[in-house]
């Protein structure tokens, strides 16, 4: 009787954990039996403080979503037998910087109203932030391969110095120019032509950066629009 009692025991609660593992009962099991704890920690080991001398102007941010592809193929006899590519990709959303020095040669003239700023070239901010929320990962290793995991974490140490070089491409700092040149007369505004005598004459600010080709062609420089019109924020 009581081998038969035992047996019914395990019977039963198999049948029971069965019942709870398949959905019934579990909202009852969550509320009532279950306890569940989730926390966080922080370590904190500074490696590096710097100060940046007060020379830098923030000039503007970029959004990006990002996409890091890394192929590895592997042949045999000069290419004449193909053993396979390992893929390896991570997507992730990216936040740029960007600023300019102010030590750098500034050139400011005004005429008729009109202030004429060349200003140094646009500088990434490095590293750029990867919003590690949005990260995806996938690899892939070829009929022959088997380095599919070490493929994708090589690629994940790469990542940082992959974003620092497209940081400074010439597409990024066009995405970002026009917002740059707007915070570069927004600056010239309110804190280089603040003690300005002609301050009340000046109607409009051009903003050229350093690197562009009107920068080193005076008459072409007369002809760029205003970049900052200050009478249109007049009542």
């Amino acid at each position: 009787m009581a081998l038969t009692f035992l047996v019914v025991v395990i019977v039963g609660g198999a049948v029971v954990w069965k019942m709870v593992d398949a959905g019934f009962g579990m909202k009852w099991l969550a509320e009532h039996l279950q306890k569940r704890s989730i926390s966080e920690s922080f370590r904190e080991n500074v490696k590096r403080i710097a100060s940046t001398q007060g020379d830098v102007l923030e000039l503007a941010t970029l959004d990006t979503e990002e996409t890091v592809t890394k192929y590895d193929t592997k042949t045999l006899f000069n290419d004449a037998i193909y053993l396979g590519t390992t893929v390896a990709e991570i997507r992730a959303m990216v936040v740029y910087r960007y600023h300019l020095k102010l030590s750098d040669e500034w050139n400011l003239k005004v005429e008729n109203g009109r202030c004429m700023v060349v200003a140094p070239a646009i500088r990434p901010s490095l590293p750029p932030a990867i919003r590690t929320d949005t990260i995806e990962k996938k690899s892939e290793a070829g009929w022959l391969r088997f380095n599919a995991s070490e493929n994708l974490a090589q690629l994940e140490k790469e990542m940082t110095s992959i974003l620092e070089r497209r940081a400074g491409v010439a597409g990024k700092i066009k995405h970002v120019r026009e917002a740059s040149r707007l915070s570069v007369a927004k600056f010239v505004q309110h804190w280089v032509l603040k003690e300005h005598k002609e301050q009340g004459e000046i109607r409009e600010i051009v903003v050229i950066f350093s690197d562009e080709p009107a920068a080193a062609n005076a008459e072409e420089a007369m002809k760029q629009p205003s970049t900052l019109n200050l009478d249109a924020g007049k009542d």
